[in-house]
């Protein structure tokens, strides 16, 4: 879940394929179980692209959603003194 502190770092396609269980897209390696292994597009525009291309054809439900990083800033409660 994301907080204010959050930032979005990129967008990953991905494919529910069963019970809470999703796989995530490379261009080059195909489908993965690992998202370490999915490709981390730059723009929502490019992942929607290729999702909706994997989409054609296919009955498997594809996504595109945001992955959130934190934007480097401590709250305050959180620094050091």
């Amino acid at each position: 879940m994301e907080d204010e502190n959050d930032v979005i770092v990129g967008y990953l396609v991905i494919r529910e394929i069963g019970d809470d269980e999703v796989q995530f897209w490379d261009p080059e390696a195909g489908w993965n179980d690992d998202p370490d292994d999915g490709k981390l597009y730059e723009t929502e525009e490019d992942a929607e692209r290729d999702a909706e291309s994997l989409r054609t054809g296919n009955n498997d439900t594809i996504t595109v959603e945001p992955v959130y990083g934190d934007d480097g800033d401590e709250d305050e409660e959180d620094q050091d003194i």
